[in-house]
């Protein structure tokens, strides 16, 4: 894991460091500096050194998945309403045909390791892929249908991939990086992840269109847990993922708020999530997939 000071030289770079500084005067976001004035996001924080890459190449996993054809892309989770309870099923039955689709180019493309536990055909029986679809515990001991052995749980908590339509999009993303990826990867980044085992079941992964928002204080008063993590998206052009503190994300006076409203609020002792911006990686699933994975490759320890 990293530690909470950020590179000065990156976020100069990035034009961030005097962004957070002006923010966390106005009071939209816990950004501080430090005596030797290097800024930071929260405690943990981590900004990506290049556009959304990790350190290092991220290798065969983005060549195959870049291969995969597809037309489908999210539904900006920002775009239905609350409730709008037809659209959310309309974009999750359309998420579950993709899915099928998905799997069958996988158990040719995929990791030799994970084939044998990938479902068969089940074309008009998808709602038959919805253990895989919402994480359920029945993964690690019951195979998909015309498997071989179980998939396994996506992650091993209750939070990051719910029956929502933005927590099934990161279930999405972590179906395609398991089928991708050899067990031993796959666990050292997401299920034995120092990242994923701080959270202690609480969410991770955060997909939004945080880019295209507006930095307006009405906003902020509805999406207190944003504001922060959308100042860093806004201000940066080129930023896909950031890692920080939630709960650090936001200004003291938007912590007493929140904990007085009843909502959770994590601080400099809890844990880190990963934001994706949705917008700037077209919607397109396997794009995610490539930024969710050089985010967890730039948590994971060296």
């Amino acid at each position: 894991m990293t530690t909470g000071r950020l590179p000065e030289r990156a976020l100069r770079r990035r034009g961030l460091l005097g962004l957070f500084g002006a923010v966390a005067t106005a009071g939209l976001a816990g950004g501080c500096t430090d005596g030797g004035g290097a800024a930071r996001v929260g405690e943990g924080a981590t900004v990506p050194t290049s556009a959304g890459s990790a350190p290092a190449a991220v290798g065969d996993l983005v060549d195959r998945l870049a291969d995969y054809p597809s037309r489908f892309r999210f539904v900006p989770t920002n775009s239905l309403r609350y409730d709008d309870a037809l659209g959310r099923a309309r974009a999750t039955v359309e998420m579950r045909t993709e899915m099928l689709a998905f799997l069958a180019w996988a158990r040719t493309h995929g990791h030799p390791a994970i084939r044998p536990a990938l479902p068969g055909d089940v074309t008009g029986e998808e709602f038959r892929l919805d253990p895989l679809m919402g994480n359920a515990e029945s993964l690690d001991s019951q195979p998909l249908p015309g498997a071989e052995r179980p998939f396994g749980r996506l992650i091993p908590d209750n939070e990051t991939v719910k029956h929502y339509l933005a927590l099934r999009q990161s279930g999405f993303l972590l179906i395609m990086l398991k089928t991708m990826l050899a067990p031993a990867e796959y666990a050292r980044l997401v299920t034995d992840s120092p990242l994923v085992k701080a959270a202690a079941g609480k969410n991770v992964i955060q997909i939004y269109p945080y880019s295209t928002q507006e930095l307006d204080l009405e906003t902020a008063r509805y999406l207190l847990l944003m504001t922060g993590i959308r100042v860093a998206f806004v201000g940066d052009p080129e930023l896909r993922w950031l890692i920080a503190n939630p709960g650090q994300a936001l200004s003291p006076e938007n912590q007493r708020r929140l904990a007085e409203a009843g909502g959770t609020l994590y601080t400099s002792d809890g844990y880190r999530a990963v934001y994706l911006d949705s917008e700037r990686a077209g919607n397109v699933p396997a794009t995610l997939a490539r930024t969710l994975y050089a985010a967890l490759r730039a948590a994971a320890p060296r």
